[in-house]
């Protein structure tokens, strides 16, 4: 399972997820943002389609220690949901947009 813009695999609990949602491994997702850039669109193409899963990443960002003062690394989770591309190509067609 990867990210049919980017190229990247989905691992973890992603796959868990995406697997549990009912897919193969050579299935392909990509976020609607990441749609919206590849194909140029102003997201009304969009209309209709249904995001398959909801997946997480962990992001690091530099908070500040309320204790000691110093910034420090803290992990939080991100959350974005993403597209099946086959429904993406479908739906984009019913919609009148030409790949």
């Amino acid at each position: 399972m990867k990210n049919f813009i980017n190229g990247n695999e989905y691992t973890g609990g992603n796959v868990t997820t995406l697997e549990d949602a009912g897919f193969a491994d050579a299935s392909e997702f990509a976020t609607f943002r990441q749609i919206k850039k590849h194909f140029n669109l102003q997201g009304k193409e969009m209309k209709g389609a249904k995001s398959v899963a909801t997946l997480m990443r962990v992001v690091v960002k530099k908070v500040v220690n309320k204790k000691t003062g110093k910034k420090e690394d803290k992990k939080f989770p991100k959350y974005f949901s993403v597209f099946e591309k086959n429904e993406v190509i479908a739906v984009l067609q019913s919609n009148g947009f030409t790949l």
